[in-house]
C-alpha cells in the first residue's frame, strides 16, 4: 500500500497529486512505511536528508524533500513522545 493511501494526513496534503517519493524512490517510500508509528523513523529521515561529506549523493529535488518533511511533521504530530524516544 502507497504512503498517500496508508497515511490519511499525507494524502490529504498530496491531494490529486502523485507523491514524487513514491514515483522516484520507491525503495525510500517503503522503508518510511515500515518504519511509520516507530521511533526509528527520526533517524532514518535525517539519515536521507543530510549530506555526508564522505558520500557521493546528489541529493533530492525540492518536491521530494518537502514529501519527506511533510511526513516528518505528520508522524510528529500522529506520535508526538515517539521523537523523544528517538534521542534515548
Amino acid at each position: 500500500m502507497s504512503l498517500k493511501k496508508s497515511i490519511n494526513e499525507f494524502g490529504d496534503h498530496l491531494g490529486d497529486k502523485e507523491s514524487l517519493l513514491e514515483k522516484n524512490y520507491p525503495r525510500i517510500a517503503e522503508i518510511i512505511q515500515l518504519h511509520w508509528g516507530y521511533k526509528e523513523i527520526y533517524q532514518y529521515i535525517n539519515k536521507l536528508l543530510v549530506v555526508d561529506k564522505n558520500r557521493d549523493r546528489q541529493g533530492f529535488p525540492v518536491q521530494v524533500l518537502q514529501e519527506i518533511y511533510k511526513l516528518q511533521e505528520i508522524h510528529e504530530k500522529l506520535f508526538p513522545n515517539l521523537k523523544a524516544l528517538s534521542k534515548g
